[in-house]
């Protein structure tokens, strides 16, 4: 959005004033003292606020400046600025437990603890219920759930066990786990392959013994 000013909006970031004061005579000594219409920069400054929150006025057009004099946000402004951010919230909150699932399709040996879980039940439930109070036009209760369900949400994604197993996946086990456990499984499957063979031996040499007692009888 724009104002009659040389004033622009930078979104998510912030406003910027550029103030040009008037011509100086060249014959005019140095350093000269100027004043500064604060009135001027200030109803700049409370416009570009209100439309940055997201406070716009509606119906009125695209350049109008807020008189400075009416700083107050109306009910109306209110209203429209809680229904934004709990929309923002509900949509954030929704796209949070959907990479969530993603996720744990992702990682086969994920093990769900109580606290996740009650993390994601709880921002569910708070979404069910932004939205009922959203229906009935109860606008704050329906912030304050979609903020509880933001909260949840992020708490549940961020878990630190979940953490963990990103910055630790399964190739990296194999690749930690082989070079320790192979030299310690080799002997032992060593000895297992000489005490199958000793074992078969004694059960062949018992065998023929058995036989060979038959014969002479």
């Amino acid at each position: 959005s724009s104002v009659p000013s040389n004033a622009f909006l930078s979104p998510q970031w912030g406003g910027i004033v550029v103030y040009n004061m008037d011509d100086v005579p060249s014959n005019t000594s140095l350093p000269l003292r100027m004043a500064l219409d604060t009135r001027r920069i200030l109803t700049v400054f409370i416009t570009q606020l209100k439309l940055l929150l997201g406070a716009e006025p509606v119906g009125s057009p695209q350049n109008t400046l807020v008189d400075v004099s009416s700083t107050d946000l109306t009910d109306w402004e209110k209203t429209a600025l809680f229904r934004r951010k709990t929309m923002e919230y509900l949509a954030t909150a929704t796209t949070t437990l959907t990479s969530l699932a993603h996720l744990l399709e992702q990682i086969g040996n994920m093990v769900i603890g109580d606290q996740i879980k009650n993390q994601v039940e709880q921002a569910l439930a708070a979404i069910h219920k932004s939205k009922e109070e959203l229906a009935l036009g109860n606008v704050t209760s329906a912030f304050l759930e979609a903020k509880s369900a933001i909260v949840s949400s992020e708490k549940a994604f961020f878990d630190p066990s979940i953490l963990a197993l990103l910055y630790f996946p399964d190739d990296q086990k194999y690749a930690i786990y082989i070079p320790l456990f192979l030299p310690i499984s080799l002997p032992v499957l060593m000895s297992l392959i000489k005490g199958s063979s000793w074992i078969m031996k004694l059960w062949r040499g018992e065998g023929n013994t058995t036989g060979e007692q038959a014969e002479s009888s």
